[in-house]
């Protein structure tokens, strides 16, 4: 009996160390399986136990979560619209939701995910530009980032689209970012296709009936537009037009003719006859409505004789009778006035007399969120004691998280989705990383300077002058490295260049051509990263000519990762490689903003591994990788942008680690 149960355990234990040595090999096919042909033409294999193999351990944030949205907060309100109840409709740019409200100020229903633009295109969008409701009481979505416009049912179910998703083009089917949408009396559809310069006109079946401007080309004359932004549709037919880059409205006929035009074309002016980039409009059966974005106003205008009224606010302010970037205006059936008031983060509601009733959304606070919820993270770094820092980009989260090794959050520097200039404040910030001391230095893009914080958070020093093409200056720094000596090196990614700083943050010299882009060895197009190993050698992330340049510690070139100006998915090829980290052996990763993927090579060059490679939201895909650093352990940390985590790596040294990792039964 003792026996038999000895033989009876012994194919037991068989059976399940071989489904895990099955399982384990299964897994490290998910890895590198469709990367392998160009591993063997590559000269390099990994096998199962190799250390160039990395499996996943855990994520930091909540995969596809940015922040736990609500209705009492609205990120980046471009775009409002009125359905035939005098329902409220706003588009959330930041937070990628359509919103309807009562006028009273009730959440009703909502399209979309709270600050999430990487999920189904029936469900989820890229970056919203407007809303409105057709007559039929179907919603119409304006959907920049996915390049359409999205009809949906009243209840919110998907229906159809015009334009393709994902596909930018300049023929009829296509649109380069839509703004604008509105409806004559017939159901024509007419969407203002920014980047085409011009309004495209579809019957009320979506079909294409003609355009309005010249295709691809921008001017000021009454043919043509220049970054045309929301229109509106009065009862007779006519068609306005925010023409912001010309700063005026333009009006036509039910015919499509050129009418008048409000505003003084090319002309930008404070004064009631001028605009500064409007980017609004509405119409009543009396009044014509302008949201005059760069002067913080909205003006009113009689229809008829198209005279200045009055103006609606006092300037740029947070007040209730004040706007930030007022982009765009609606007006109900009995003359409430609805203002989408975009930095303030609030539409503001006034009466038919120009009174201040309530606001939807809170006042300079886009969104609520935590140490553990990461909003777009465009770059990570770990420091000496595994300690993670994330920076959040693109517009979207503007904070500094520090975690310790578990992922306990230990400090944030910023304010969620509020850019600022101040030193408790980024303005996207695009890439950090820490000195031998922890000190946590910040490339703050859009603030030309790099932000040095101490270990517990306390903001140091500020290296750079301001923007500009000397020497200590910045035009976009994007990201920040350091060699064994402590000197700094910064990718001046707008000037097309690498500063090198030494240890007390004095200039040293720079890498590039200061202002020129270009792609032999000499310069850069747009370096996004660099990085520096336990030699002095140089990596330069060298961004928009798809590659990686080596130099060695005397800043002489030594060779190239890519093909340069060739964007490809091979592993001969990167596209759009946005970061490049080191790790103690040399091996060099490279995460790509076009392809999901991080690639590993020796430091010859000679490929080694690919981590991830398929697009999605699983373990070992992602949704643009665009930062990734190694510890002093060889762990992989790869900032995965669209699906709002950080995921981490380990070396494959035991087939049993990632069963235990990936919570397999």
């Amino acid at each position: 009996m003792v026996h038999r149960r000895l033989v009876h355990l012994a194919l037991v234990l068989m059976l399940v160390f071989g489904a895990v040595i099955i399982r384990a090999s299964g897994l490290a096919g998910a890895i590198s399986d469709t990367h392998d042909a160009g591993a063997q033409s590559a000269g390099a294999t990994a096998s199962l136990d190799s250390p160039r193999m990395f499996w996943y351990e855990r994520t930091f944030g909540e995969t596809e979560v940015a922040y736990h949205g609500d209705s009492e907060h609205l990120y980046g309100p471009i775009g409002v619209g009125l359905d035939g109840a005098g329902n409220l409709w706003v588009a959330e740019r930041g937070g990628s939701r359509a919103m309807k409200y009562t006028g009273n100020g009730t959440f009703l229903m909502s399209i979309g995910t709270a600050g999430f633009s990487g999920g189904a295109p029936e469900t989820h969008f890229g970056v919203l530009n407007d809303v409105a409701v057709d007559g039929d009481g179907h919603i119409w979505v304006v959907d920049a980032g996915m390049s359409r416009v999205v009809e949906y049912t009243a209840g919110g179910n998907y229906l159809g689209q015009l334009g393709i998703t994902w596909g930018w083009g300049t023929d009829n089917a296509h649109f380069i970012w839509p703004m604008g949408i509105a409806f004559d009396s017939a159901g024509n559809i007419y969407v203002s296709d920014n980047h085409n310069y011009r309004i495209q006109v579809f019957d009320s079946n979506g079909v294409y009936s003609t355009t309005i401007g010249v295709t691809g080309v921008s001017g000021s004359d009454n043919v043509h537009f220049n970054d045309a932004w929301h229109l509106a549709i009065d009862e007779d037919d006519h068609l306005y037009v925010a023409d912001a880059g010309n700063h005026r409205v333009q009006i036509f006929d039910g015919s499509h003719n050129y009418v008048a035009t409000l505003g003084v074309s090319g002309v930008p002016g404070s004064d009631n006859s001028h605009f500064n980039g409007p980017k609004g409009v509405a119409v009543d059966a009396t009044r014509i409505y302008v949201a005059d974005s760069g002067n913080g106003r909205v003006q009113i205008f009689d229809r008829a004789t198209r005279g200045y009224q009055n103006s609606l606010g006092t300037g740029e302010g947070s007040g209730n009778y004040e706007f930030n970037a007022p982009e765009d205006v609606a007006v109900d059936s009995v003359g409430n006035i609805y203002v989408a008031d975009d930095y303030n983060q609030r539409v503001q509601k006034f009466n038919s007399s120009r009174v201040y009733v309530r606001t939807f959304g809170t006042t300079g606070v886009p969104y609520l969120t935590d140490g553990y919820h990461y909003n777009q993270p465009f770059d990570v770094a770990v420091d000496a004691a595994g300690n993670i820092a994330i920076v959040e980009d693109w517009a979207r989260g503007e904070r500094l998280i520090k975690l310790s090794a578990s992922g306990v959050p230990l400090f944030t520097i910023g304010e969620a989705g509020v850019a600022g200039n101040d030193n408790a404040h980024f303005n996207e910030p695009r890439g950090v990383a820490f000195d031998s001391s922890g000190y946590a230095y910040v490339a703050d893009c859009w603030n030309h300077r790099v932000q040095i914080f101490d270990s517990d958070g306390t903001w140091q020093a500020t290296l750079g002058t301001g923007q500009g093409t000397g020497n200590n200056q910045f035009n976009c720094p994007a990201g920040v490295a350091f060699d064994g000596s402590g000197n700094i090196y910064v990718a001046d990614s707008d000037n097309h260049r690498v500063q090198i700083f030494n240890s007390s943050r004095t200039y040293v010299t720079t890498l590039g051509v200061t202002g020129v882009a270009g792609s032999d060895n000499s310069h850069f197009n747009w370096p996004n990263d660099v990085e520096v190993d336990a030699s002095g050698n140089i990596y330069v992330a060298d961004t928009l000519n798809h590659r990686v340049q080596k130099f060695n510690s005397s800043r002489v070139w030594q060779l190239t990762l890519g093909v340069a100006g060739a964007c490809g998915n091979d592993n001969d090829h990167f596209c759009e490689p946005y970061d490049v980290a080191v790790d103690a052996a040399g091996n060099v990763y490279v995460g790509e903003k076009s392809n999901p993927r991080v690639q590993v090579f020796d430091g010859s060059g000679a490929y080694l591994t690919t981590i991830g490679g398929t697009w999605g939201s699983q373990v070992d895909q992602f949704r643009e990788p665009h930062g990734v650093d190694v510890d002093a352990d060889g762990n992989v940390y790869i900032g995965d942008f669209y699906n709002h985590r950080i995921q981490k790596y380990v070396r494959g040294v035991s087939v049993f680690l990632p069963l235990v990792a990936r919570n397999y039964p």
